[in-house]
């Protein structure tokens, strides 16, 4: 009977969620496109979301590639965050998945020592490094899923929605919303790139704080 390997069953599960979506990995397309049983497959993972897990790895691995740590705590953290987010947002529904588990696969390990080395390098103990870690993954996930169906739009769509969203605020009784009515044409200006930046860059100035 032949067999086959956990690498390659994940190698292929990976091109074709490249090529056709989340929905196109299945046991038996898998078993049909490695010529096998599709009950072997179900020796080496338990269910199909095992193996999405394993491909969401590889994509967070690519991310961080390249990736080494500076003298600068604070530089570090930064672009961990930045790396992880532009990850979550390139593949959603793989990353959905991967949010609803623990780290348990290298890159996630990995990426989870990184950071909390940073915390510990800018002075944090270990509770407050812990702290630190689950606030900035909280914030870099979250805004990644609120994110993530806008940033599937082309820019002008985008701006077609905020300005939508703005016209909303407008619209408010301003003898009920004062303070919406006040801000209500700044609202969702710039990208949603540039809000996470300004609430990570004030995460870590809070971190900093806290940490001296």
């Amino acid at each position: 009977m032949p067999t086959v390997s956990r690498a390659a069953i994940v190698d292929r599960a990976h091109a074709l969620q490249d090529a056709e979506g989340v929905r196109a990995v299945t046991m038996r397309r898998l078993g049909a496109e490695l010529g096998i049983d599709p009950a072997l497959i179900y020796r080496q993972f338990g269910s199909k979301d095992e193996i999405l897990h394993e491909v969401g790895d590889r994509i967070l691995a690519a991310a961080l590639q390249g990736f080494a740590t500076t003298r600068d705590w604070r530089t570090d953290l930064r672009e961990l965050c930045l790396r992880l987010r532009a990850a979550h947002l390139a593949q959603p529904q793989i990353f959905s998945l991967v949010r609803s588990a623990p780290p348990r696969q290298p890159a996630e390990q990995f990426l989870t020592d990184l950071m909390l080395g940073a915390l510990r390098r800018a002075g944090c103990g270990a509770d407050e490094a812990v702290d630190g870690y689950h606030a900035l993954i909280g914030l870099t996930l979250g805004a990644a899923a609120v994110d993530a169906p806008v940033a599937q739009l082309e820019p002008a769509e985008r701006e077609v929605l905020y300005e939508r969203w703005r016209a909303d605020y407008r619209g408010l009784d301003p003898a009920r919303f004062p303070d919406v009515a006040a801000v209500a044409d700044r609202l969702y200006r710039g990208s949603a790139e540039r809000r996470f930046e300004v609430a990570l860059d004030l995460m870590l100035d809070a971190l900093a704080a806290r940490a001296t």
